[in-house]
């Protein structure tokens, strides 16, 4: 019976390793399209609108997340450590304002709060998905005692994954998300000068992508 188990946990991890893999070459073909502006070439805006008109089966925040990874990391990083903890990591690099040894993401250190407000540096390698929520939510602790609401820090990592995801790897980019009398507020730090416009078509396209999904949602009929 145990041989068994065996078995059917090790068709599991195959599974599993094949949808990572999968979302890893999705990653792949998101960055093309987006850096050889082939849905501008098909007379689209942007490949988000491309892609939130004709691939309505996977979310583009899915498909951002996705690219970031694909973007950052190897195939092997993402089978050994998952699409979902990676990009945990470069969310929490921005937060924290840290660097990546992108050959080696295991190495990085990563400080996990505890249960009783202690701060352990744990490697990410030793760190779970739940493990880097906790710390990239540590680094982001408003400056207001009253927390950000969930749908303002949703929009803001999608802001974040559009800003980041348009400059080279090492860039010291940080984007930091906070409380500012009441009102969720977003940080820029370590632009480069000679790359604002990047920033500015980051932004601009991100908007427009967020009030193109407000008039869809407006438009449908309640039932």
């Amino acid at each position: 019976m145990d041989g068994g188990v065996h078995v059917l946990g090790l068709c599991l991890l195959k599974l599993l390793g094949e949808e990572t893999a999968n979302h890893y070459r999705m990653g792949q073909l998101y960055n093309y399209v987006v850096a050889h502006q082939l849905a501008e070439a098909a007379e689209y805006k942007n490949a988000q609108e491309y892609f939130s008109k004709n691939v309505r089966e996977v979310s583009l925040s899915a498909l951002s997340m996705y690219g970031a990874v694909a973007h950052a990391f190897t195939l092997v990083h993402c089978n050994h450590f998952g699409v979902t903890r990676l990009y945990l990591l470069l969310t929490y690099k921005v937060a924290a304002g840290i660097k990546v040894n992108h050959e080696e993401p295991g190495t990085t250190s990563i400080e996990v709060p505890g249960k009783n407000g202690t701060v352990t540096s744990n490697l990410f390698a030793e760190c779970s998905v739940a493990d880097m929520r906790k710390s990239i939510q540590r680094r982001r602790k408003p400056a207001s005692s009253k927390p950000l609401p969930p749908a303002d820090l949703v929009l803001a990592d999608r802001y974040l994954n559009a800003v980041t995801g348009n400059f080279a790897k090492g860039e010291p980019i940080r984007v930091q998300v906070r409380n500012h009398e009441g009102r969720t507020v977003l940080d820029f730090r370590g632009i480069p000068l000679e790359q604002l416009d990047k920033l500015i078509k980051a932004l601009q396209a991100q908007a427009n992508l967020v009030r193109r999904e407000k008039e869809v949602e407006k438009a449908q009929p309640v039932v």
